[in-house]
């Protein structure tokens, strides 16, 4: 079996020191502040204007930067349940998936990769989850493109593997044996969507997938 591979310390005697955290003021704190002084100051001495002044124009910022903080939540939140609903859409429908991870259920699996500039050869190398190599696949396509095949589960071996998590390496050489970049891709049908998590996952015939990592979706991919 192969395996692919790309105090300082110090002391004081008679003084102690502590750590003070940062505590965040809101506008309703700033507020009370503002009118405590008020309440509080010397009548003979009053506070001085300017300062005063000066003071409600950071309650004033502080009041609009709560608003616009306020306003870009809702934004995120709004774009959340919209990604939610997108993925909630895709049951039942292909997906193509720029990850290196993948699931064998025992049925074939649409394994794939990208490549942007021509490569003398493209090897696809199965492994588990220790790196170790379990199946060699030569691909026949090496022109610029988006290619795809079928995996059936069975091992350099020739004995098929057990369902589980498996990963995908790809190694890709130009004519004189320098790497080209490639993309790894994974294919599978859309099952379920788990919504549970802070950003949806798509479970799919080939593996969980996030929404992020999604590139393409149709019927018939």
């Amino acid at each position: 079996m192969s395996t692919i591979s790309q105090v300082t310390t110090g002391s004081t005697d008679f003084t102690t020191t502590s750590s003070i955290s940062d505590v965040s003021m809101g506008k309703q704190d700033f507020l009370m502040l503002l009118v405590a002084q008020l309440e509080n100051q010397d009548p003979m001495n009053p506070s001085d204007p300017t300062e005063f002044t000066a003071q409600l124009a950071q309650f004033g910022q502080l009041e609009q930067l709560t608003n616009a903080n306020e306003s870009l939540e809702g934004l995120d939140s709004m774009s959340n349940e919209m990604q939610r609903m997108s993925a909630l859409g895709l049951v039942g429908q292909e997906v193509i998936a720029q990850t290196d991870q993948f699931h064998f259920d025992g049925n074939p699996v649409e394994l794939g990769y990208r490549t942007e500039m021509p490569a003398e050869e493209i090897t696809l190398y199965v492994l588990n989850p220790s790196g170790g190599t379990l199946a060699t696949i030569n691909a026949t396509e090496t022109a610029p493109g988006e290619y795809f095949m079928n995996w059936d589960g069975v091992s350099d071996m020739g004995m098929p593997l057990e369902a589980g998590d498996y990963s995908l390496a790809i190694r890709a050489v130009d004519g004189d044996d320098g790497l080209v970049d490639v993309v790894p891709l994974i294919k599978g049908q859309v099952q379920a969507v788990d919504l549970s998590s802070t950003t949806s996952e798509l479970e799919t015939s080939a593996g969980v997938f996030s929404m992020s990592d999604v590139e393409k979706a149709g019927s018939s991919l």
